[in-house]
């Protein structure tokens, strides 16, 4: 007598069991690819949203220290302006002494038998007319002039004689000068 086996219900039902865990597994990978793949779009969107902030305030930065140079820049330009005003106070205050400087020294060079016409100051340029009882007084002059540390470029543009002014011979003479800048004091 042959036995009569049926495996096949046995079979179905394994590879029913088999086909169900491979469905659930699938299931379960995909759900877990998917949820990974969810979890760093996140982890990138969020890195994404940081690194955009820190755009913005890297720009907003920038743009505040672009209005910090505009800034410095007009604070060197007013710098070089009150510069440039102190610079003509101090030579306005240079050249409103000149004056009384040449007053100064002229006692000191002028001596006695040389007598002034004309002075004429134009700048730092002095110009001198007189006359001189002796070519010996106008030589000292010139030499007094030529040594004097204030007194720069002289120069002896003509000396006429044989002319008479109240009855006395006389000599009659052009010479001019450039004053030197007095010398500044430092502060100490």
């Amino acid at each position: 007598m042959a036995y009569q086996i049926n495996l096949l219900p046995w079979r179905e039902k394994q590879r029913a069991r088999y086909k169900q865990r491979f469905i659930a597994l699938l299931c379960a990978g995909v759900t877990l690819s998917v949820g990974i793949q969810w979890g760093i779009a996140q982890y990138l969107e969020q890195q994404v949203s940081i690194q955009t902030q820190r755009k913005h305030s890297l720009e907003k930065h920038i743009s505040w220290l672009n209005n910090e140079l505009k800034d410095l820049n007009e604070v060197g330009k007013e710098h070089e302006a009150i510069l440039t005003r102190l610079d003509v106070v101090e030579q306005l205050q240079q050249n409103r002494n000149k004056t009384t400087q040449l007053l100064n020294i002229l006692p000191d060079i002028i001596t006695e038998g040389i007598y002034l016409n004309k002075v004429r100051m134009h700048e730092r340029e002095v110009e001198i007319k007189g006359f001189s009882d002796s070519n010996s007084r106008l030589a000292s002059m010139l030499d007094k002039l030529e040594r004097s540390s204030q007194i720069t470029s002289v120069e002896m543009h003509s000396i006429v004689s044989g002319q008479k002014i109240f009855g006395h011979d006389v000599s009659s003479f052009e010479v001019s000068f450039k004053l030197l800048p007095p010398v500044k004091k430092e502060p100490s």
